[in-house]
């Protein structure tokens, strides 16, 4: 057996122990389901890098993918494109292994979308620059209204008057 076939073998056994069905990778990998399956694959360099780039993905520790997957919230938060789909497209994963990845860990997309808008709201309204409208658009919120909900369920007061309380003069 050659030495890429050894690598290829160990690295499906892997993904596999780690939850992913040869169905899942191939689709996550762009290589048809029946190539996967066969014993002696034929695959190309391309396709067993991306699967490697899989496995790598796999193999960090859980509590830095919940951070990953929060960092990547918070850069596409401005752009208004922080959903799942684009969040588990960057981590070349599908929608449903970043959820799995994150219930692993007792997260969820949404708690952590959540948790970054509260971290992000914090640090923008403690400089007078930004209205609270800017902020709202920020933070990915389709109206200031539904960001004043939200920061009022975080902090129990309003954006306006936390941002009053904190700008106050010493």
């Amino acid at each position: 057996m050659s030495s890429a076939n050894e690598l290829y073998i160990v690295m499906l056994r892997y993904l596999q122990s780690a939850g992913s069905s040869l169905r899942e990778l191939a689709g996550e990998a762009g290589i048809p389901a029946e190539r996967l399956s066969g014993k002696q694959p034929e695959l190309s360099a391309s396709q067993v890098a991306r699967l490697w780039q899989i496995a790598q993905a796999r193999m960090r520790p859980s509590v830095a993918f919940s951070q990953q997957v929060g960092e990547l919230i918070a850069r596409q938060l401005e752009s208004g494109r922080a959903r799942a789909a684009v969040i588990a497209a960057q981590l070349n994963m599908s929608r449903q292994t970043l959820y799995k990845r994150l219930k692993q860990e007792n997260q969820s997309f949404a708690a952590l979308l959540d948790q970054v808008r509260r971290e992000q709201a914090l640090i923008y309204l403690h400089d007078p620059r930004h209205t609270l409208t800017d902020v709202a658009q920020r933070l990915g919120f389709s109206e200031l209204s539904a960001f004043s909900r939200a920061f009022k369920r975080w902090m129990g007061k309003s954006p306006a008057q936390y941002r009053a309380a904190t700008l106050k003069p010493a």
